[in-house]
């Protein structure tokens, strides 16, 4: 009797535990975007070495992070769907010297600095190869949002639970971390694809 007692008493509980608030719908259209610095939560630096895999995106240090080719592939594939992208140098100089801030923090360094666009913010929350060297995947956990810096409204986010992205053909770390960064933003970004901006005429 106590323990029917006890297990009518927590199925409620755990009822209310599973219930979550659902993830706001993706925008209708999504003109500019803003991408910020993502927020490593890992723990570690997440170094990448050089390699002619990098030699495809634009920076300006020899001091390369996931975080950094993160945000890289977040600009270039949102451009390749038509999005208009806010040059890196102007969201850097938005950021200051010590990013990340944090969505909305960085929603309202958008807006002191004037910046048209909607925010995209990003948190690493896990980035682990089965192996030091050739992985053959790289076990990933992300999270995203997309904030309007005009009233800090949350306009889209989304959650990818960890889950190894398979990395075919890496021979260095560095281009096991440059595959699967591609492959998570392309699948974390994914309900954006659809999104186009207005067309005019």
């Amino acid at each position: 009797m106590k323990r029917h007692l006890l297990f009518s008493l927590l199925l409620p509980l755990s009822a209310i535990a599973c219930v979550r608030s659902p993830a706001p719908a993706p925008p209708k259209t999504v003109q500019a975007v803003a991408v910020f610095p993502p927020d490593n939560l890992t723990g570690d630096e997440l170094l990448v070495e050089g390699g002619s895999l990098l030699e495809k995106y634009v920076f300006h240090t020899q001091r390369v992070t996931v975080a950094d080719v993160l945000a890289a592939e977040a600009r270039r594939q949102l451009a390749s769907r038509g999005v208009t992208i806010i040059p890196p140098d102007v969201v850097d100089a938005a950021a200051g010297e010590h990013p990340p801030l944090g969505a909305y923090g960085a929603a309202a360094a958008a807006a002191r600095n004037h910046i048209d666009a909607d925010v995209l913010f990003i948190e690493i929350r896990r980035w682990e190869p089965d192996v030091p060297f050739q992985p053959r995947s790289i076990i990933v956990s992300l999270a995203a949002t997309l904030v309007d810096p005009a009233d800090q409204h949350t306009l889209w986010s989304a959650d990818r639970p960890s889950r190894p992205i398979a990395t075919p053909g890496a021979v260095t770390l560095g281009a096991a971390d440059v595959i699967a960064a591609g492959k998570a933003i392309e699948e974390l970004l994914a309900p954006l694809s659809a999104v186009r901006p207005p067309s005019v005429g």
